[in-house]
């Protein structure tokens, strides 16, 4: 199976990508949309990492109002584990009191074909 285009929707929500950081796009109420936070999966030296991208949504999203969160790409998902993504969230677990939905692995092909992505 070939995936083409991120996930559109989760939980019943559109879902929006978290900005990057100058962004002017104004980000929406935290319980209206489900919340796609991703790194990129090929990172060029300025490129921030999924932790860090997290930890600007932490710091800037009302998390006990998040309902949904798709976790997009990450640093080589074909050979890097997403089990410190999976650590990550659970140490949030306080903060995201209002999770109903989550999806891990959101990428297209150009980012990593479905079959590759790492989750042991």
């Amino acid at each position: 199976m070939t995936i083409g285009s991120p996930l559109q929707q989760l939980s019943g929500l559109p879902v929006f990508d978290f900005p990057e950081p100058g962004s002017t796009v104004p980000l929406p109420e935290a319980d209206a949309v489900a919340w796609r936070i991703s790194g990129p999966t090929y990172r060029d030296g300025d490129d921030l990492d999924w932790d860090q991208i997290f930890d600007r949504f932490l710091a800037q999203v009302d998390t006990k109002r998040v309902r949904a969160l798709v976790v997009g790409g990450w640093e080589d998902a074909y050979d890097t584990s997403s089990a410190e993504i999976v650590t990550r969230l659970i140490a949030a677990n306080s903060r995201l009191t209002g999770i109903e939905g989550l999806f891990l692995g959101d990428m297209t092909y150009e980012d990593c074909e479905i079959s590759w992505i790492s989750h042991r």
